[in-house]
């Protein structure tokens, strides 16, 4: 009897194991039908496919892990820097090639992944590259900075290393920076030699270019009139070749030598700039193009008053070049106590923000810049291609300007001074350059919002 009973309630207990298994691999076939039924079909039962989908699960993890080893590996023995900053600005991961460009200490290279990363400051002392971390993660756009890692010396018998580096910053996911750091002193050496060889070439060229106006200004009154056209253009050839020199004689004193070669004197900008634009007029005037002024009726401060002169002369003729008929040139002076903007290649500045700043912009009313160009702008020889529209740097976050309205200046016009010839040498803009970042200031370009023309902006500093 007591048998019977256990014959019984094995049954009953038999037959409620195979109901909650039925009914497990009934809510288990719903579970993994949606992952399973393109790859192994119906005919396994939901277990055997559940085991498999875990083997299978456990082959791709392990694919991943060697993957993300094959990166890490490519990462750690790359011919560039690599560094990864986590939301909370703590130093993620970095490569052996990075630790030896910013000098961090070979024992947090080694150890870089610790359960708690050190704060990015303690480890790497370069606020610029702390601004361009920032700058990425709030822009949520690739990034570039050039500047100069300063590294102390051991003792006072030693001096301190600056080491020009540049550094591309990168969004990426919770957060995260990722960095690559790369030498740029072998690229300065090479750009400085090039420099060099073309300031050479332009010394030697200056002699015989200068002996062959000469005789070509002797020969003109003998040539006859049927061959003096042939002369006369043979002259203005020789003549653009020696602007051409002379530009580049004028860029690379200034590159040589920057601040040493500028005579500073008290410069009344207002007066400065209607002297310029007095020298282009005739030309603007071909076009009905005119001048609107905005700013104060005088404002000095020291400079270099023929080289800026200069600066002010290439971008406005730049701007008449390219604006339509019957529009303005807008030209607006100010002064404020503003940040730094970035350079032209959207770099930050290595000093700290200056308080008090002198800003010049220059405005049209054409086409503007084209994106594709952003990397050349200030590049020497680089010339503008009238078939396309211009070229553009993207807004270094523009600070506010009036609105544009035509204001007549006050400004007593000086005597015109004579039509400046344009060679088109495509140096214009790298001359400006170099002579503003002399000067102690920094020279942008982007598109104005309003007339959507280019915008050159330039920033000089009031000691």
């Amino acid at each position: 009897m007591i048998f019977l009973g256990f014959l019984v309630g094995l049954g009953i207990g038999l037959s409620l194991w195979l109901g909650s298994m039925r009914q497990f691999n009934r809510r288990l076939a719903a579970i993994i039908d949606p992952l399973t039924s393109h790859t192994y079909g119906s005919a396994l039962s939901p277990f055997s496919r559940l085991l498999r989908l875990t083997q299978q699960y456990e082959r791709d993890l392990q694919a991943v892990v060697e993957e993300v080893e094959n990166w890490k590996t490519i990462l750690s023995n790359a011919p560039v820097g690599y560094l990864q900053v986590n939301a909370s600005d703590q130093l993620y991961w970095l490569n052996q090639r990075a630790g030896e460009l910013l000098n961090i200490p070979d024992a947090l290279v080694e150890n870089r992944q610790e359960h708690i990363p050190p704060l990015f400051l303690k480890v790497i002392r370069s606020l610029e590259l702390d601004q361009l971390i920032h700058k990425v993660r709030r822009d949520q756009q690739r990034q570039q900075l050039d500047w100069l890692l300063h590294i102390p010396s051991r003792d006072d018998s030693e001096t301190a290393q600056k080491i020009p580096l540049r550094a591309y910053g990168l969004p990426l996911a919770q957060g995260h920076v990722g960095l690559y750091v790369e030498d740029r002193q072998e690229a300065n050496t090479l750009r400085a030699e090039r420099d060099r060889w073309t300031s050479d070439v332009a010394h030697e060229l200056k002699t015989p270019l200068t002996a062959i106006r000469l005789m070509a200004e002797a020969l003109a009154d003998q040539v006859d009139l049927p061959h003096r056209s042939r002369l006369e253009r043979l002259l203005q050839e020789v003549l653009r070749l020696s602007d051409l020199v002379q530009d580049l004689l004028e860029l690379s004193r200034i590159t040589f030598n920057q601040s040493q070669s500028l005579q500073l004197e008290r410069v009344d900008l207002p007066e400065l700039i209607q002297k310029a634009w007095l020298s282009l007029e005739p030309l603007a005037q071909r076009n009905n193009l005119f001048l609107y002024y905005q700013g104060p009726n005088s404002l000095t401060i020291e400079a270099d008053a023929k080289r800026l002169y200069r600066v002010f002369l290439n971008l406005m003729d730049n701007a008449i070049q390219y604006s339509p008929p019957d529009q303005p040139i807008i030209v607006q002076l100010s002064r404020q106590s503003s940040p730094p903007l970035a350079d032209s290649a959207g770099s930050f500045p290595q000093s700290s923000p200056l308080l008090n700043q002198v800003y010049v912009d220059v405005i049209d009313s054409g086409f503007g810049f084209a994106e594709e160009a952003i990397p050349f702008l200030f590049q020497r020889f680089y010339r503008f291609d009238p078939s396309r529209a211009r070229f553009s740097l993207p807004a270094p976050a523009p600070r506010q300007l009036a609105p544009i309205l035509a204001l007549e200046s006050k400004i007593q016009p000086p005597q015109p001074q004579p039509l400046p010839s344009s060679s088109g040498s495509g140096l214009g803009l790298a001359i400006a350059q170099q002579i503003v970042v002399a000067h102690g200031g920094l020279i942008c370009a982007s598109n104005h919002p309003q007339t959507g023309g280019a915008w050159l902006q330039i920033q000089l500093p009031i000691p």
